[in-house]
């Protein structure tokens, strides 16, 4: 049994309008208080744990800090030991390659021998080619025993001297003794003009011991720097600490627990020393055995204060929320008073108003029953009709223009009328609850509007009709999407294009396929009746890689998602398809199903396999065009080559000549010293041609590795294989600028500018055959936020049409026995693409100027 509902008098109300706010108001200021309470209590913990996060991190890096500065004082003892070596080592060789005549190897042992008397440091030195030692045979046989080596021997000093001359060629070497934790430097050289390879090692240096000094000389200056803190040390062979107090007193660990006995003492003397765990303010030398950490004061007290001041402002929260209790308590009070005679009175007028609203409750309430979209109303007896403000705005009519029941079967479509009638008549007779039809109605500017209708006839006590009431929506926009999607259909029916709608599940089961997959030879049906599934026509390869796909821009909450796969036609013969599928959701924000297309691409697929083909092949052709430009420039420079290499022999083989017809004819009346000064004379001169002969083969040796070289050596090294033609034109060089060094292709640059060189060398030829001058070459080199190079001659202009082309293959301005027209494109070719800079031509003053641009 149903309870019955309480009805609740004015006297009621008042009770509720006086007593309610004050009950809500205390139980509002009990919330206030525990709610004021947990939030001080949250911002006390946090602003706690933040002072301590803010202490443990500031004692972090103030300790990471004074750890670099101990490691780096401890290493510079190290930096005068790499300095004496390279100069030890450079003096030597120095002395040696500088010497006007061959050095004797005592003479040389003798001052090696004063070097490591006075530098304190051990000198090598061997036969780089049979690898014999000459000197420091000790060093080699130390350094057996610090790599702990089982090789034999005289294997080992082979392998050991051979490793030195492959890697340690002027370079410095770091040689540690991990068990006794000392290290050795080392530095060599290698002596171009004989077979020696010269060296020097340092004396063994103490890592521990130049460490340990480090800490404790400067534990305690240090510490003065920091408020609150200081910094010492624990070493564990000797069990004492150093500075504990911050008093430089040395104590052990169990007087210092008898006099701090804290949870800092023991958390660092006791379990870190013993268990070794992991603490932000020590840090922990393992390879020396000691430890340095950072103590701070101070920590318990601030957390007091912050403790008191919360306690202080809750209790200053507290006495608030009280007092504007007992005022919204006394306002609270006179305001019900005053709602009371206000709602009083409102009571009396409104007993008034409801008598006249009344006669107006039964038309509200049929309107509730049948909608507020579209109301109207008919009187089945007199055929009257009354239709609702919002009915007439829908089709712009005016409330005069439609009177009765035929008035509005006039403006129905032709097409629709029948329909409507009959259902009229059907719900008449009481065949149908509901009277519900969709249909055309003309507006006031003789449009058709599509609009759903509902109604129900409502009868009087007699069961004599009386009126029937209808409420109209307009489904018009709804409608116009149903046809463009059956356009949508139509369209596809017949083409390339498939729509699909796949279910949300593992085997994306078919809800709708379009009439177009005939175009693979399947049929609706087969789809429709799951005789062929979606993965029986997609490529088994691509299932996974689909699936993956869906997966993924599901879990990325994507909209849609594209994918190209393969699909079997009813032949089995594959076809590309590009496929776009869009995600339907039910209300909840679920996927429930896949609503997409697929586009036959194969076509598309094959043209694109067919332009990579293309592509490739052009590719290859080019490659190979460059590779026979580059042969021809070699060729042509080779012809160049031995040219000057005749010419830079011609002297020293005339010099040689003269120097045996002078030993010829004056045999008898030489004497030993003169027939030694000769025969040196002509060692030199075939000592220069050798020379020679090695710069030219270096500079046409082929680069195969990037290398560190000086530019304006580079220049200077260029400059004197092509001083042959400069003297025989008379030209003058002037290189000036930095040294500057880069990583690169040292001969492909030095290629480079002898084309550059050569061409200066023809233009000055041909401006000499129509005026007198002086030839002139200016190169500067400079250093800015890139390397800035330009190359300057006074040897006439070049015209517009040459500076537009001179950089392009095979175009020249000589006669076809003269050039090759590749000179200037190989140079182009070799800055931008082998070097990543740049180079252009452009006149200046009375010639041209070839400038450079290279990256650091």
């Amino acid at each position: 049994m149903l309870k019955k509902r309480r009805f609740y008098t004015l006297q009621d109300i008042k009770k509720h309008i006086v007593y309610t706010p004050l009950i809500f108001i205390f139980f509002i200021a009990i919330i206030s208080i525990f709610v004021i309470g947990f939030i001080q209590n949250f911002q006390k913990n946090n602003e706690i744990k933040l002072y301590k996060q803010k202490n443990e991190f500031i004692k972090k890096d103030i300790l990471d800090k004074y750890i670099l500065d101990v490691k780096f004082n401890a290493s510079a003892s190290f930096d005068k030991n790499e300095k004496v070596l390279n100069n030890s080592v450079i003096s030597i060789v120095g002395l040696i390659e500088n010497s006007p005549s061959q050095l004797s190897l005592e003479y040389v042992i003798e001052k090696i021998k004063e070097l490591e008397e006075k530098n304190n440091l051990d000198f090598v030195m061997f036969d780089k080619i049979d690898y014999k030692v000459l000197y420091g045979q000790k060093s080699i046989d130390y350094l057996q025993i610090m790599t702990n080596s089982r090789i034999e021997s005289k294997k080992f000093k082979h392998h050991m001297l051979k490793s030195i001359a492959y890697v340690s060629d002027d370079d410095l070497i770091y040689w540690l003794d991990n068990q006794k934790r000392k290290i050795r430097l080392s530095y060599f050289k290698n002596i171009k003009i004989n077979r020696w390879f010269i060296g020097a090692f340092s004396r063994i240096d103490d890592m521990k011991l130049l460490t340990k000094d480090s800490i404790l000389n400067s534990i305690e200056q240090k510490g003065k720097y920091y408020e609150n803190s200081h910094f010492w040390f624990y070493d564990y062979a000797s069990k004492t600490v150093f500075n504990y107090f911050n008093k430089a007193q040395n104590l052990s660990v169990k007087d210092i627990l008898a006099k701090d006995n804290t949870a800092y003492a023991n958390k660092i003397l006791v379990d870190y020393i013993n268990n070794e765990k992991k603490l932000d303010d020590v840090y922990d030398f393992n390879k020396y055995n000691f430890l340095v950490a950072i103590k701070s004061y101070d920590v318990e007290k601030e957390v007091e204060k912050l403790d008191n001041k919360y306690t202080k402002d809750f209790n200053i929260a507290v006495s608030i929320v009280v007092l504007f209790s007992m005022l919204l308590i006394i306002a609270s009070t006179i305001f019900s008073k005053f709602i009371n005679t206000i709602f009083y009175r409102y009571n009396k007028r409104l007993e008034t108003k409801n008598k006249m609203y009344k006669k107006w409750k039964d038309r509200y309430e049929l309107a509730i029953i049948a909608s507020n979209d579209g109301l109207w109303d008919i009187d089945l007896e007199t055929n009257e009709i009354y239709f609702s403000k919002q009915w007439l705005n829908m089709f712009g009519y005016e409330r005069s223009e439609i009177k009765n029941l035929n008035g509005w079967l006039n403006l129905i479509h032709p097409e629709d009328k029948n329909t409507v009638e009959k259902k009229l008549q059907k719900h008449f007779k009481g065949d149908s609850s509901h009277f519900i039809c969709e249909y055309r109605i003309r507006d006031k500017k003789n449009r058709y509007k599509w609009i759903l209708v509902r109604g129900k006839v409502f009868e009087d006590e007699n069961s004599s009709k009386r009126r029937m009431l209808m409420m109209s929506m307009d489904i018009q926009e709804r409608k116009r999407l149903i046809k463009e999607l059956q356009y949508v259909d139509l369209l596809v029916e017949y083409g390339r294009i498939v729509i699909f709608k796949w279910k949300n599940d593992l085997n994306l089961t078919l809800d709708y396929v379009s009439k177009s997959i005939n175009s693979y030879g399947y049929s609706v049906e087969e789809f429709e009746t799951q005789k062929i599934k979606y993965f029986d026509f997609v490529h088994k390869d691509d299932i996974p890689e689909l699936l993956n796909q869906i997966k993924i821009a599901i879990k990325n909450k994507e909209k849609s998602f594209t994918h190209i796969y393969r699909v079997k036609d009813k032949n089995s013969s594959l076809r590309w398809v590009f496929n776009r599928t869009i995600f339907l959701k039910d209300d909840f924000g679920n996927i429930t199903h896949l609503y997409g297309y697929i586009n036959d691409i194969t076509q598309m697929k094959i043209n694109e396999q067919e332009l990579k083909d293309k592509i490739k092949q052009e590719v290859s052709k080019n490659i190979e065009k460059d590779r026979l430009i580059i042969h021809q420039s070699k060729l042509a420079a080779m012809g160049e080559m031995l040219g000057s290499i005749a010419h830079q022999w011609r002297q020293p083989l005339n010099n040689i000549n003269l120097l045996t017809y002078l030993i010829r004819d004056n045999f008898d009346n030489f004497t030993k010293e003169d027939i030694k000064s000769t025969t040196a004379d002509i060692t030199r001169q075939i000592n220069y041609m050798s020379q020679t002969i090695d710069d030219f083969r270096n500079f046409y040796q082929p680069d195969k590795d990037k290398v560190k070289f000086d530019i304006k050596e580079a220049f200077e090294s260029s400059a004197i294989i092509a001083s042959t033609q400069f003297e025989k034109n008379d030209i003058s060089i002037d290189i000036q600028g930095d040294d500057v060094e880069i990583v690169s292709f040292k001969n492909e640059f030095q290629q480079v500018i002898l084309n550059i060189f050569n061409n200066a060398i023809d233009a000055a030829i041909l401006k000499k055959s129509k005026e007198d001058f002086k030839p002139l070459i200016e190169v500067k080199i400079k250093k800015e936020n890139k390397i800035v190079i330009t190359i300057m001659n006074n040897c006439g202009k070049a015209t517009n049409e040459v500076l537009d082309r001179m950089f392009e293959p095979y175009f020249t301005t000589k006669f076809e026995n003269q050039g090759t027209g590749i000179g200037l494109y190989m140079a182009k070719t070799i800055i931008e693409k082998n070097m990543n800079g740049s180079i252009d031509a452009q006149n200046y003053g009375d010639g041209v100027i070839f400038t450079i641009n290279l990256p650091l």
